[in-house]
């Protein structure tokens, strides 16, 4: 049976920056770490001119740890978007099933609904939208997953 967890109160972090200067992203996880705040939906991507962005989801309330830690380290600031919402779809039909994922983005553009983060596994796909978005995407996501 297919399951739909919702989780409010979400925000984005993006950093970008030139893949020559990759390692200070990667040292970034470990301050995050260190301090610990608690990531989720990770991801990486190379972007044009060899930049490389880098982003992740937090719970709204570890941003001010998160901010504190970029202020101190004297971190490049990030693209940040708060007060989004993340439902995390899981399902053991979505394993060799292709098109699963199609049915869902159909059904998110349809609703109106734009993903700003898609993260997906095996079984399962998270995605975070805009808290405004949130009542389209979670019944444009109950017609899909029954």
């Amino acid at each position: 049976m297919p399951d739909i967890k919702v989780f409010e109160g979400v925000t984005s972090v993006v950093f970008n920056e030139k893949i020559s200067d990759h390692i200070s992203t990667y040292e970034i996880f470990n301050r995050i770490g260190e301090n610990g705040i608690d990531l989720d939906m990770i991801s990486a991507e190379l972007t044009i001119n060899d930049t490389l962005s880098v982003g992740f989801t937090l719970p709204d309330e570890e941003l001010p740890k998160l901010l504190t830690l970029i202020k101190s380290e004297s971190i490049t600031t990030p693209a940040v978007n708060c007060g989004n919402v993340k439902f995390i779809i899981k399902s053991e039909k979505m394993i060799n099933c292709p098109g699963y994922a199609a049915r869902i983005f159909s059904a998110l553009r349809n609703a109106g609904c734009i993903p700003l983060l898609v993260t997906t596994g095996v079984d399962e796909i998270s995605l975070l939208v805009r808290d405004s978005d949130s009542i389209d995407a979670a019944k444009a996501l109950e017609t899909v997953i029954v």
